[in-house]
């Protein structure tokens, strides 16, 4: 059912890792696939993890029902310039 969900909501690079449904709410946990991200002031890649933003987004209904996403937001440290990002989102 999460690789149907994942195929439903279509979006690349992102997964469904698990869905709860709360009266007339869908709410899909989703991650992305990506292991690594780009730091925005040297470019080099990272996958040193720093920390996890969890939120709530608001999707387009699907049929009746509403859709947030839980994203989990991360932010890495880089290696070379020694500051934290966010990953992008994209």
């Amino acid at each position: 059912m999460k690789k149907l969900m994942t195929n439903i909501l279509d979006l690349p690079g992102v997964i469904v890792e698990d869905y709860k449904q709360i009266g007339a709410t869908l709410i899909l946990v989703v991650k992305s696939k990506q292991k690594t991200s780009n730091c925005p002031l040297c470019n080099q890649s990272s996958h040193h993890l720093h920390q996890n933003y969890r939120y709530l987004v608001r999707d387009l209904p699907i049929g009746n029902k509403e859709v947030m996403l839980r994203v989990n937001r991360r932010r890495f440290k880089c290696k070379n310039c020694h500051k934290p990002f966010n990953c992008s989102l994209d």
